[in-house]
């Protein structure tokens, strides 16, 4: 796949590629991920973003570099043949986009930015937002009208690096045609803008302390995590979830204070394992359940009341149990954790 230029004038060709289990083809730059050397355009932490072209999204990093001066990008890239990421999403998307493709990028701009936000922040932009990030997460799924073009890759690496190259040949003629891949999203859209008007009509009871960045959220029964970020007005979210009689608890760190962000603020990550320790304090184990929590490294730090397994990145896969404390006594553990 090769670099198209801009009305700021050709750069060198460059080259889709992956970075997988096998390392990249150099030299390369990666975006919105890393690779361990090179030139680098990620909101990721640690990341090697010049601050001249830094934002809150890779698609944001990616379209700044793509509109600065010939003469600096092609001294930012150097000798750089190929462009890479080492994960599949849709903000790897509209970053690979971006850099390869510009003036399709510049023209899809809002769309990729707000579809990019809906992935990585899990959180409710616009239907077309929601509606591209399925449609990129889902590409290879049952039910893809491209599932396909797809069906012979072997490995993971390979699938990552199909599904992008279908995106750049076929990305600006998806994002102008989102109709036609509605399998991908309706479903889970509909219910997603359900349980959001829901909450909002009192469906969730939101208890939210501003001065700590934190809210409690308690419903009947479960809820899409999307639907709890969008309505939480924090970011720092504990789900307090009644069923049954029984009382349910998970709680999350939203990605934005993973990510290395501009304009968005979030409170700096505490280590939840010891929090965890003062719930297990409270309530040892019992039924094969105890209270589990990950370190702050993780994208999305949880703590839950539940069955110990390793947490999926992007998906809420970990088997809850019912807990035996009160949902105030555990909010209440949560505050005075945050408040010192």
């Amino acid at each position: 796949m090769l670099y198209s230029g801009t009305d700021k004038g050709p750069l060198p060709r460059l080259e889709l590629a992956y970075a997988g289990t096998k390392g990249a083809p150099e030299p390369h730059l990666s975006v919105d991920g890393m690779t361990p050397t090179g030139p680098n355009l990620s909101h990721w932490p640690g990341n090697r973003t010049p601050r001249q072209w830094r934002a809150d999204l890779s698609t944001g990093i990616a379209l700044r570099f793509a509109r600065s001066p010939v003469a600096e990008r092609d001294a930012f890239l150097g000798d750089v043949r190929y462009v890479v990421n080492d994960h599949y999403d849709t903000d790897g998307f509209g970053a690979l986009l971006a850099v390869l493709q510009p003036d399709v990028a510049f023209r899809y701009e809002e769309l990729l930015l707000t579809a990019a936000a809906t992935g990585d922040f899990d959180c409710w932009t616009t239907w077309r937002g929601f509606a591209i990030d399925r449609i990129v997460k889902r590409l290879g799924d049952e039910g893809s009208p491209v599932r396909g073009a797809l069906l012979h890759a072997t490995e993971d690496d390979e699938l990552s690096l199909r599904r992008y190259q279908w995106l750049m040949e076929r990305g600006e003629s998806m994002l102008a045609h989102i109709g036609s891949y509605k399998a991908l999203y309706e479903e889970e859209m509909a219910l997603v803008q359900s349980e959001i008007d829901a909450g909002q009509r009192g469906a969730i009871e939101l208890r939210r302390n501003a001065a700590l960045g934190f809210s409690s959220m308690h419903s009947q029964g479960p809820r899409q995590r999307m639907t709890l970020n969008t309505l939480a007005g924090a970011y720092r979210v504990l789900h307090v979830q009644q069923s049954s009689g029984e009382t349910f608890f998970r709680y999350h760190d939203r990605t934005e204070s993973w990510f290395d962000l501009v304009t968005l603020q979030a409170p700096p990550r505490q280590d939840l394992r010891s929090l965890a320790q003062t719930l297990a304090a409270l309530e040892p184990e019992h039924d094969g359940a105890s209270w589990q929590a990950d370190p702050p490294t993780t994208p999305i730090p949880e703590i839950y009341f539940g069955v110990p397994s390793e947490q999926e990145y992007g998906e809420i896969t970990r088997e809850l149990r019912p807990s035996k404390l009160a949902a105030d006594q555990v909010t209440g553990a949560f505050v005075e954790f945050f408040a010192n």
